[in-house]
């Protein structure tokens, strides 16, 4: 590598003096994905607060905010099997802050923002710092939207199909309230955007197969999964190109071909999960004629016995 790209540059420096400092807080295991999420955190107070850029690779996705660790060199840390759970602990290397290529500025300013994201951030759990990065780094509306309807469906009584009690400051129906989401989710779709846009039909669909799903009281653990679906498609084929920053031109062309892939399979899988609530719906309407009939010949008949008397 020559020496105008040096290995190690300010991104890698973020990356790990976050790791070193979070490891002399607590001895406590970091997952990859708390790491790559305080990564942008500590990016954004950089740009927010100091106003300087250290060209961090990162895109929005899912449930939150990653750093793209394919994007800078990952030598400057160890990533072996974490102890007790799925996944990989990240451990910062024994370096010297000379091995960095990092400006004079960066110097004094990454360690500031760096201290600031351990103290605000470094004891919590990922789930605490996926709800900050919802609340204060949200692209749009609608990414804020989807994230409270599945805060929802996650304290849901998913077993007994009932509302938890801390829940329901209108005193509607769960089903009412799911409802209500979607209606606000579909206000705030931002269909101007481009990538938004070219996705828009698929969304529609999904919004309209989803209101299938509750009017026929499909269990809600089921909703869940199928919301995460369509998230999932929406991370892979909009959200980290409509929203991202110092991603390389080969790694979007790689996203590209999955994003196609993605929404291919998703849509097979729409059109899997409507034919079989139509389907459904079909049935549960021939049986409640059936009923219908049924009830009106008992009513008959006990008429007539009533008309003997």
């Amino acid at each position: 590598m020559s020496q105008e790209e040096p290995e190690f540059g300010e991104p890698e420096f973020l990356g790990w003096l976050l790791l070193r400092q979070l490891k002399e807080q607590s001895d406590d295991q970091i997952s990859r994905s708390k790491f790559l999420k305080l990564c942008c955190i500590t990016d954004r107070r950089l740009l927010e607060v100091h106003e300087y850029e250290v060209g961090l690779p990162r895109y929005w996705y899912m449930y939150g905010e990653l750093t793209n660790e394919h994007e800078f060199s990952g030598r400057f840390y160890n990533a072996p099997q974490a102890i007790g759970w799925d996944g990989q602990q990240y451990i910062p290397k024994p370096m010297h802050v000379e091995e960095f290529e990092v400006s004079e500025e960066g110097l004094e300013l990454i360690p500031k923002a760096v201290r600031w994201a351990v103290r605000e951030f470094g004891r919590e759990n990922v789930d605490v710092i996926k709800k900050h990065q919802y609340e204060q780094h949200a692209e749009n509306e609608f990414i804020q939207a989807y994230s409270e309807l599945r805060w929802l469906l996650s304290t849901i009584d998913l077993g007994e199909q009932r509302r938890l009690p801390n829940y329901g400051t209108r005193g509607e129906s769960n089903e009412d309230y799911l409802k209500r989401q979607l209606d606000e989710m579909m206000a705030m779709y931002p269909e101007e955007e481009e990538r938004y846009g070219e996705m828009k039909t698929l969304y529609l669909r999904w919004d309209d197969t989803v209101r299938l799903m509750v009017e026929q009281s499909v269990e809600y653990s089921r909703i869940a999964e199928f919301l995460d679906e369509f998230i999932t498609t929406l991370s892979k084929a909009v959200l980290r190109f409509a929203h991202n920053q110092s991603i390389s031109e080969e790694r979007l062309m790689d996203w590209e071909e999955d994003a196609a892939e993605k929404i291919a399979e998703f849509t097979t899988q729409l059109r899997e999960v409507r034919t079989d609530l139509l389907r459904d719906r079909s049935r549960s309407t021939e049986l409640d004629s059936v009923s219908d009939a049924y009830s009106q010949t008992v009513e008959e008949q006990i008429e007539q016995l009533l008309a003997r008397e």
